[in-house]
């Protein structure tokens, strides 16, 4: 119903401009002749009422296929009566295949193959009407093709010709008829394209009753249908009803002809508000109005947007927390609550007479102009920037500034967005001397650590006190940067005291500080604090205190690291002073016996007090010295793992870690030479090998070895003392035989433990080797000899005259 009336409608139109052409021409050539027009005019109303009245006996049908639906999803009244289906009959699945004859199916088939090539399609053929009969339907169809040149819809107008076939059958010379037919059928087509396909919405109003609409308007007004839209009022639609003052007067314009687009909102089919522009066209022959409306809802809208947008940016420039300011020609035209604030000003009016240069500190003025200059002249941004700005009370504070060009609202225009970075540049500042602080105490921290590795390596070549009390001062001095550090023994009853080291200068006031605190009563290697200068007591005998004095006001004691680290070596100190003591007075008692050699059993007693002695000092470094590294070391990872640290000071901070770990590392081997880890526990065969794995991370000769004749059943005195001396001969060649290749043998025979050693370093004399006799902790060959000779053992060697050295040990296993 919704096409045959469009259809029909569209049909009356285009007669009524034929008509009308035909009236003015005829108007134009015989103006002269009024009676000859009404006659004229007279005949062309009978001739339109005749076609009029043709056109609504005419039984046309269109209709639309949807092949994706694969059913008929629009189609004409005419179209049903035609074939007498309703809509919910294709609607629940019948097709149209279904209503053809079944000897015009072939021609049905060609047909859908050239609608698939994108043809349009005429022809006529046979259909099946609901009730029975059999009926004769010119058809056109016109396909719809996607971008992959699929067919996706059909469009089609189907003619009744029935009657004209059967009369056809029986009168063959009415062909005349059959042409005005066709004519009239394209004509209607060309009309009802152009109308149908126009983007603007289009409406015939009749005795103010819409009688037509085409698609886009159906579009705007939401209808489903032409029903939904025809034979109503139009002035029904208006979303807001008018004055009848103001409705007459349009309808007043509209009759004299006048073109008025008017701005109004109507009402769709589900409430919505449209904006349209509207237009007016009234006809002269006839009392119908063609109604054009175009939707300018978006349009409105976009212009609404705008102006929230302005109002919007007005207030969020308001509510900015930087400062903005807009200027032209270095003069403001304005500036937000921010900037006002930012200047220390209440109102603007406090702003005028004061030029910018007022503001800007006097050594920045031409930088500020050239920068700001140049956003005027290139409409570029200028590069954010650090500066400086004057508040009006004077106050300089520092500001972080861009300024960006405004071409739109006029030449040399631009905003400056200012952010106010004092407490920023504060925190920077104070950021950075705490970094620098950091820096400074780690690489404090470092030099102490390798003071403690330096000293602790020192002491296992010294067994006597004087070396000892040099090596002390020495470190000492070095660390503190002072050379007035002393080493004296005290008697603090018989207030007598003597310099055993170091600098001489320690006045007798210096002994009353130290007395007055009781010595006696002081804990060992605790650091302690006089008026002139501080104090550690690192060992007692018979009455007597040994100190470590330092006769000023250190700066580096102030540091707790600093502190920590004299008490920690001081603790190194006092661990060996007493049996270094002892050692030294049964040295003495055997040079005044004139003994050349000392007997075994003072021997063992010697190496076992040294064992002893390295076993402590190596537990005091890993207990002691190497925890308090592992702990600053996770302080420092956490402190490099902070995302907010410059990348400059995170690649520092990471060097002196890997630093740290370097010094724990070295830590952690030395505490593994002063005591082989689980040499009971693994055996003498996996912890030589073990020395032999880490020996040559650090050397460039290789090692052999073989132990394949080797039973492991030793006294812990043999297992230390073969390990010692298969350290000293490695020492050996890496310090002086110039080796490449070392091969070193293990096995027991008979009840003795056979070690073998060869190399192909530079060798050296025999009679050398019988002349050495350096002191018993030296480790040198006379210590081997020693700790051969305590294992009941005997110690060869042999070198070539073309280089090389080889030593053959035997010792007892038990």
């Amino acid at each position: 119903m919704r096409h045959e009336n469009f259809w029909t409608a569209f049909a009356i139109l285009a007669i009524y401009a034929l008509m009308i052409g035909m009236i003015m021409v005829r108007r134009h050539k015989q103006r002269n002749s009024i009676k000859d027009d009404k006659k004229r005019l007279a005949e062309a109303e009978s001739r339109f009422r005749m076609l009029d009245d043709l056109l609504h006996t005419l039984d046309v049908g269109i209709w639309s296929y949807d092949c994706g639906a694969g059913r008929i999803v629009n189609a004409s009244l005419a179209f049903h009566e035609m074939s007498g289906y309703l809509a919910e009959h294709f609607e629940n699945g019948i097709s149209w295949r279904a209503l053809i004859h079944p000897e015009d199916l072939p021609l049905l088939e060609s047909c859908v193959l050239q609608l698939r090539q994108g043809e349009a399609v005429h022809t006529q053929y046979r259909i099946v009407h609901a009730a029975g009969d059999v009926r004769w339907v010119q058809v056109k169809m016109i396909p719809t093709m996607d971008q992959l040149k699929r067919m996706v819809r059909v469009d089609g107008i189907a003619i009744d010709v029935t009657s004209r076939y059967k009369m056809e059958e029986a009168l063959h010379d009415i062909t005349e008829g059959k042409k005005m037919e066709q004519a009239l059928k394209e004509s209607m087509e060309r009309y009802r394209r152009l109308v149908e396909s126009s983007p603007v919405a289009i409406a015939v109003c009749r005795q103010h009753k819409l009688v037509y609409v085409n698609p886009a308007g159906l579009r705007i007004v939401g209808a489903g249908g032409p029903e939904d839209f025809l034979g109503t009022d139009p002035w029904d639609w208006l979303y807001e009803p008018w004055e009848q003052s103001k409705q007459g007067r349009v309808i007043e314009r509209i009759r004299k002809g006048n073109v008025v687009p008017e701005e109004l909102s109507i009402r769709r089919m589900d409430g919505a508000k449209v904006d349209v522009i509207v237009t007016a066209l009234p006809d002269d022959e006839t009392d119908a109005v063609r109604i054009f409306f175009e939707d300018v809802t978006a349009r409105k809208a976009a212009e609404r947007a705008l102006i929230d947008s302005e109002r919007i940016n007005r207030h969020i420039l308001d509510i900015a927390p930087v400062a903005m300011v807009l200027h032209s020609n270095f003069e403001c035209i304005y500036m937000n609550p921010a900037g006002m604030r930012l200047l220390g000003v209440s109102d603007l009016a406090q702003l005028e007479g004061r030029g910018y240069e007022q503001f800007v500190p006097p050594d920045q003025i031409d930088l500020v102009r050239r920068e700001v200059k140049g956003v005027y002249e290139q409409g570029a941004t200028a590069t954010l920037v650090e500066s400086q700005i004057i508040q009006i009370d004077g106050t300089v504070i520092d500001i972080e500034v861009v300024t960006a060009p405004i071409p739109y609202i006029g030449d040399n225009t631009a905003l400056t967005i200012i952010r106010d970075i004092t407490e920023e540049k504060r925190a920077e500042r104070e950021r950075n001397a705490a970094e620098k602080l950091i820096r400074e105490s780690e690489e404090r921290y470092f030099q102490l650590q390798m003071s403690l590795d330096r000293f602790s390596s020192d002491l296992f070549g010294m067994v006597k006190i004087s070396e000892l009390n040099t090596r002390i001062v020495e470190e000492i001095q070095k660390v503190l940067k002072t050379e007035k550090v002393s080493l004296v023994t005290l008697n603090c009853g018989s207030s007598e005291f003597c310099v055993s080291g170091g600098a001489g200068e320690f006045s007798k006031d210096a002994l009353y500080a130290i007395c007055d605190r009781h010595p006696e009563q002081l804990p060992l290697c605790k650091l302690h604090e006089t008026s002139g200068g501080y104090f550690v007591k690192i060992g007692e005998i018979n009455g007597d205190h040994s100190m470590i004095y330092i006769s000023e006001k250190v700066a580096l004691l102030q540091y707790e690291a600093i502190k920590i680290w004299l008490e920690t070596i001081s603790r190194y100190v006092s661990v060996l002073y007493d049996n270094f003591r002892v050692i030294e007075d049964l040295t003495a008692e055997l040079e005044k016996l004139g003994s050349s050699r000392q007997p075994v059993w003072l021997l063992r007693l010697m190496l076992h007090l040294s064992e002893n002695e390295r076993k402590r000092l190596s537990q005091d470094l890993h207990d002691a010295a190497l925890q308090e590294q592992i702990i600053w070391y996770r302080k420092l990872n956490q402190i490099v793992t902070d995302t907010e640290l410059p990348p400059k000071l995170r690649g520092q901070l990471e060097e002196i870690e890997q630093g740290l770990l370097d010094v724990i590392y070295q830590i952690r081997i030395t505490c593994n030479e002063l005591r082989p880890p689980l040499l009971k526990e693994e055996g003498l065969e996996r912890s030589l090998e073990a020395l032999f794995e880490f020996t040559q991370l650090r050397t460039n000769y290789s090692i052999s070895f073989d132990c394949s004749a080797f039973e492991d059943d030793l006294s812990d005195d043999r297992l230390i003392g073969l390990y010692r001396i298969v350290q000293e001969l490695l020492a050996n060649a890496t310090k002086h035989s110039n080796a490449t290749e070392v091969k070193l043998g293990l096995s027991t025979r008979s009840g003795q433990v056979i070690l073998n050693y060869e190399d192909n370093g530079i060798g050296m004399e025999l009679e050398d080797l019988e002349k050495q006799r350096d002191q018993f902790s030296s480790m040198g060959i006379h210590g081997m000899k020693e700790r051969v000779r305590c294992m009941n053992g005997t110690i060869a060697f042999a070198s070539a005259a073309g280089g090389g050295l080889a030593v053959y040990i035997s010792v007892t296993a038990r």
